[in-house]
């Protein structure tokens, strides 16, 4: 006989964790946080410097040399395209960035895995340094911010949670199915008014005018950047047998 469960027993329900996302957004996020606490807390001035001086990307180091991009550290133009991303430049810039990495590095962790995701957003960062330095090439000026990274898996989340979700909860969005043709995404409603409003916004920032409404000196670029190649892109970091990842 099956044994019947007690009548007077209390019926236990789980509850979901209180922050339901990958361990490795999780732990992006902390990184962003702790060297943006670091940077700007704990270290000597001269540290925070030689961070600013060696982390952050400076496009007109490419062309023409100016004399800040000599006392760089030797290889600082092969590493910057990604290492822009861990410097923000003050706590609503770190936290925007960590709100967003939460929001749409969630679906994305859990379909493509850890390690496709973490290389996913660096070629992100690269990518929105790519756009951004074909727009100012002769700047000499540090660019910090995780904005590119977060801009590609927006782009990447809309090429299979957003279709899926229509806009409600596609945090918990399968992540198992083929992903959505870009074809199919482009005449998606939820889609096309999500890539509309990306686009504007940034085009807000490009006139100047964006700055009544955020932070100054915003590097759009480097969001529409990001954006296109994770929305372009994402196949190319896709797993092929569609599973959906443990993390």
């Amino acid at each position: 006989m099956t044994p019947q469960p007690d009548p007077y027993q209390p019926i236990r329900r789980t509850r979901p964790p209180a922050i339901n996302a990958p361990g490795v957004v999780l732990a992006l996020i902390a990184l962003l946080v702790v060297v943006h606490l670091f940077r700007v807390y704990l270290s000597s001035p001269a540290t925070a410097n030689w961070l600013i001086l060696n982390l952050s990307f400076i496009p007109g180091c490419y062309g023409l040399l100016d004399e800040v991009c000599t006392i760089r550290s030797p290889g600082a133009d092969l590493w910057t395209p990604a290492s822009y991303m861990l410097l923000h430049g003050d706590a609503l810039h770190v936290g925007l960035n960590s709100l967003w990495l939460l929001v749409f590095g969630t679906p994305v962790a859990r379909r493509l895995g850890a390690q496709r995701f973490m290389a996913f957003s660096v070629a992100g960062s690269v990518a929105g340094a790519l756009l951004f330095f074909l727009a100012n090439p002769s700047l000499v000026a540090p660019v910090i911010g995780a904005s590119g990274a977060v801009s590609a898996l927006m782009g990447g989340a809309s090429r299979f949670a957003l279709p899926r979700s229509g806009g409600a909860g596609f945090m918990r969005a399968r992540t198992d199915l083929p992903l959505e043709p870009i074809r199919s995404c482009l005449t998606n409603r939820t889609v096309l008014v999500f890539v509309a409003v990306f686009f504007a916004t940034n085009l807000l920032f490009s006139t100047g005018l964006g700055g009544a409404f955020g932070p100054g000196n915003v590097a759009w670029e480097a969001h529409l950047g990001g954006f296109v190649f994770g929305f372009l892109g994402f196949a190319l970091f896709d797993r092929r047998n569609g599973r959906t990842s443990q993390l």
